[in-house]
């Protein structure tokens, strides 16, 4: 067949046929009265979507006389497949009213009908989740099973798109590509994949679809899971390479996509799960899907520069931008992460390497003569504790003031090491910050002479030298030189130990000269191709392929970077209970914190939403010098006098309403509710005490018996009663009900007449003022003003627990209780976490009457409560607070991060409320708005996903389906839209 042939293949269109004969072939050919049809997209094919009268859905489909043969192969293709593998989503033929499965029309033409399959498109699916990617994977590799030993009776010709004839298609194609990056990158991929083809014939053989793409790929979403409905359009199978397959769903699936090799590697792995390849198919899906991926762009602009037929839904920049990526991915690396993905090393030349350079450690002659020595530059080395993570230039120059402080030794850097010069947050699909080195580099002081470690072949010298070494027979790797002035040729032999050049420094450059050295087991030409910095989550792969050159620098022990997360939790499950929790599936082991942002060991950024222990953000510098002052001038107990206790203490009491101006200090806001528990039991002469169901009020022993989370565990104290949550998304009185506040404070007041009716009246009545373990509950308008004017009535102490809430973040007020109205003043307020950034600082106050009477109690005294270095951190905080103006900013940034988060509840169904007060709020997940039955489950998931895509948030409520957002109060709003978009992002992938 020639070129034109195949062209004429492709681009012959459907057969002119009206809906009118349409219907009349289904009526008479197959019996199917239509009562409703709809056309549908075909290039060879008419084709006619068809619902009868009982619901039943079809497709018909009506082609040329010339289509016979291929026609017929399709028929008995899906005959096959339906017996091999019934569960397998693929079109079931109809027969016709004559028992054929295709019928010849009395205008030549032949129909065929075709069960409906329901679903979207893969490519019009905006976002790929791993589940979904695993199942298309899945579903193509028991296509490809099914298919396997099968041998039909009815061979198809061969068609245009056969990889064989990619070598004709490319050529054909080069001349009319106007766009000049994209024809470099189509010849790129011509010459450096095209002879691999060869390969094919050797391969095992099968039928297959052969049109594998994300147009013909059908997913279908129930809630948040997405799933495969079907795999259609089987026009181009035909018998070849098994692999092709695979190839071709990858190079259309990789369409778009930010980390292309990623999506291969999901889907790679799931269809070798569900049909193993050979490691010689393995070897060749990468060189394949570049192909198919360069033929389809190339086509396309091709048919489009002569305006013939073509599919326009391949020709969106997407196309050439992918072959653009494969073209610049080295094709070592795009096979290594297709072999690691199916459990092979990714490079298979790389244990030989790595197991002499073992072998011979010691014996080579060092790239320098002087000692060279490692230098940290780690995000947790303290390299940076000077410098602001947010601020890459402080960052850059605290690495090269490190650098210059190793001298007269020559510094160099260790191997793996993700270094902390310019942190990105962490991500699955863009924004992953390339940080580890592929190599080490060396930097001496002045011009240094560098020397062959092992003898070699030059096999280039710009722009920077190569190596070849091949020691002993089997072993093979390269070595690269950056930074080196060079007078080598390329051809020369080098000698172990021979000079090859000197470090060059660059003038008017005033960071120290650099001599980089790389090592790889695959064939390289130009180390320009290679990248100088991977991401993390792309490192493994590229470190066997270049594995660690350090022992070839001179050092004495190669000194490479490990994570530690592995070795921490080993030791936390060792030395610390079962049951002190982690967040997250898969930890994090976090190195440094500023401002509104976590950063881990691999040196990425994590948008922190969760920790409200840091009011002010990470690392306030003004707390930081603050606490380091006091600690060199004076920390000791308060039973000694010294002045910024009682300057702290002024402060603190001037926030409150008048007359609570009496502080104990302590050190956690469980003390500080026990204290209080004590204080009222004491000075009341009772026991009992009222709270609302599922609050969290501290761990020692009197406080977890008040607290739900906890006695569940062992059983509600006698002298504990619950009330309900004033909840207004699932409690009987909703957001509604203006009268809501009160009827729910009606619950309180009777359970304190109960306990007054049985002569044993409430001690005090304990509340957040903001339920956090309720699931972020705002009380209702009224619900404080009733509930104290029946506690003073009945004698009880009011205590409102501000450990999570105070210090300005409801935004309203500055503590939590006034939000319910100014005139509102306990009897105790509890406050802690916040109050010190994460320094321990806590306190309790009350009224002089209150303290007065319990003196009888004995002395009161804390040793570390109330320390200089707390009262001067508790102190700088409150300065901050108001000099920075945050509860302020917690007022509207809050305000403005509720309603965008509201707005994902008109696309998202999952999202049932969005409730808070300033930065306090919750999203509760349900999976049915109607019987709001919570998702705690999936809210667990969400917040797997925000992690591995750089954001901090974790459940909390009794049904752990509330998402938790208690941010520093320096959130601001592009933080807030960072937040909201990738949780949109997030629930539109679903799962």
């Amino acid at each position: 067949m020639t070129a034109d042939q195949r062209y004429r293949r492709i681009t012959a269109e459907p057969p002119r046929m009206g809906e009118n004969r349409q219907r009349e072939i289904l009526r008479t050919e197959f019996g199917v009265t239509p009562a409703a049809v709809r056309p549908l997209a075909g290039e060879t094919d008419r084709n006619l979507w068809v619902a009868d009268g009982s619901g039943a859905e079809y497709v018909l489909k009506v082609c040329a006389a010339a289509e016979e043969r291929a026609v017929r192969f399709q028929a008995e293709l899906l005959r096959h497949l339906a017996e091999r593998d019934p569960e397998l989503a693929v079109p079931r033929v109809v027969p016709g009213t004559a028992g054929a499965d295709v019928v010849a029309c009395q205008d030549g033409s032949l129909a065929r009908l075709l069960t409906w399959l329901p679903g979207t498109p893969l490519a019009e699916v905006s976002r790929y989740s791993h589940e979904l990617l695993t199942d298309v994977g899945t579903a193509a590799g028991r296509l490809a099973a099914a298919t396997g030993a099968w041998q039909p009776a009815h061979a198809p010709q061969p068609h245009y798109w056969e990889f064989p004839h990619a070598v004709t298609v490319l050529a054909d194609s080069l001349p009319r590509l106007a766009d000049a990056d994209l024809r470099a990158a189509v010849t790129g991929i011509h010459a450096e994949f095209v002879p691999l083809l060869d390969r094919l014939p050797d391969l095992p053989q099968a039928v297959v679809h052969h049109d594998l793409n994300a147009f013909n790929v059908l997913v279908e979403r129930r809630g948040q899971r997405r799933r495969v409905s079907g795999l259609i359009d089987f026009g181009d199978a035909l018998r070849t390479a098994r692999v092709a397959d695979l190839a071709v769903l990858l190079s259309s699936a990789m369409r778009g996509s930010a980390r292309p090799l990623r999506v291969a590697s999901l889907l790679t792995a799931a269809y070798h799960a569900a049909c193993p390849l050979t490691e010689a198919e393995l070897d060749l899906v990468f060189p394949l899907a570049a192909i198919r991926a360069a033929a389809v762009a190339a086509t396309t602009a091709r048919l489009d520069s002569s305006g013939e037929h073509g599919d326009p839904r391949h020709r969106s920049p997407a196309a050439a931008a992918l072959v653009r990526t494969l073209a610049q991915t080295p094709a070592a690396v795009g096979t290594g992460v297709i072999r690691r993905a199916c459990g092979l090393p990714a490079g298979p030349d790389t244990a030989a390497v790595t197991g002499w350079l073992a072998d011979n450690a010691g014996t080579f002659r060092g790239v320098v003569c002087a000692r060279t020595r490692p230098v940290d530059l780690s995000a947790g080395s303290p390299v940076f504790d000077e410098a602001d993570p947010r601020d890459p230039a402080t960052l850059r120059a605290a690495a090269q003031a490190a650098i210059v402080a190793a001298r007269p030794a020559v510094p160099v850097t260790r191997y793996g090491e993700p270094r902390f010069l310019a942190p990105a947050r962490r991500g699955t699909a863009t924004g992953e910050p390339a940080n580890v080195p592929t190599g080490v580099e060396l930097f001496p002081a002045g011009d240094e002479p560098v020397f062959a470690p092992v003898a070699g072949t030059v096999e280039a010298t710009d722009p920077d030298l190569v190596l070849r070494h091949e020691p002993v027979r089997g072993v093979r790797f390269w070595t690269g030189y950056s930074g080196l002035a060079t007078g080598l040729e390329t051809g020369a032999e080098v000698a172990a130990g021979r000079r090859i050049g000197t470090v060059r420094a660059d003038a008017g450059v005033p960071s120290p000269p650099r001599l980089g050295i790389r090592l790889s087991t695959v064939p390289v030409t130009s180390w320009s191709d290679i990248p100088a910095l991977v991401p993390p989550s792309e490192a493994p792969v590229w470190q066997e392929l270049l594995p660690d050159p350090t022992a070839l620098t001179g050092q004495p022990e190669p000194a490479a970077w490990s994570p530690v997360l592995d070795r921490v939790l080993g030791t936390r499950a060792e030395r610390l209970p079962a049951t002190h929790p982690t967040y997250y599936d898969e930890p994090i082991t976090m190195v440094r914190a500023r401002d509104c942002w976590f950063y881990d060991e691999h040196g990425r950024s994590y948008l922190d939403s969760l920790n409200n222990v840091t009011l002010l953000g990470h690392g306030h510098p003004r707390l930081v010098d603050a606490a380091t002052r006091q600690l060199r001038r004076l920390n000791t107990n308060s039973r000694f006098v010294y002045q910024s206790l009682t300057e702290y203490a002024d402060a603190l009491t001037a926030t409150l309403p008048e007359g609570l101006d009496v502080v104990y200090f302590v050190n956690s806001g469980s003390e500080a509710n026990d204290l209080a528990l004590r204080m009222a039991r004491y000075v009341s002469g009772r026991q009992d005490v009222v709270i609302i169901d599922d609050a969290y009020h501290g761990y020692t022993a009197a406080v977890s018996d008040v607290s739900p989370s906890r006695y569940r565990h062992y059983g509600k104290p006698g002298t504990t009663h619950p009330t309900p949550v004033p909840d207004r998304y699932r409690g009987p009185y909703g957001y509604a009900d203006p009268r809501a506040g009160a009827r729910y404070a009606g619950h309180v007041i009777d359970t304190f007449e109960r306990l007054a009716g049985q002569r044993r009246a409430p001690t005090a009545f304990l509340f957040e003022s903001l339920l956090a373990g309720a699931g972020q509950i705002v009380l209702p308008p009224g619900y404080l003003e009733t509930v104290f004017a029946a506690a003073k009535r009945h004698g009880a102490f009011t205590i409102a627990d501000e450990v999570q809430v105070g210090f300005g973040r409801l935004g309203e007020a500055f503590w939590g209780f006034q939000t319910q109205g100014p005139e509102l003043v306990p009897d105790f307020v509890t406050m802690g976490k916040s109050m010190g950034n994460g320094f321990p600082v806590a306190a309790l106050v009350t009224t002089r009457a209150i303290s007065e009477a319990f003196d009888a109690s004995g002395r009161f005294f804390s040793t570390y409560g109330g320390n200089p270095v707390a009262c001067a951190v508790g102190l700088e905080l409150l300065r901050v607070l108001e000099d920075e103006r945050l509860q302020d900013n917690a007022l509207h940034v809050g305000r403005y991060f509720r309603d965008r988060l509201a707005e994902l509840a008109s696309t998202h169904e999952l999202v049932g409320d969005v409730r808070g007060q300033g930065f306090y709020s919750g999203v509760e997940l349900v999976r049915d708005r109607g019987t709001r039955e919570p998702a705690p489950a999936e809210t667990l998931l969400v917040c797997e996903r925000l992690k591995d895509e750089g954001i901090l948030v974790y459940p909390t409520g009794p049904h752990g389906n509330v998402l938790k957002l208690k941010p520093p109060l320096t959130f601001t709003r592009a933080h807030a839209d960072e937040f909201t978009s990738t949780l949109d992002n997030i629930l539109e992938a679903g799962w």
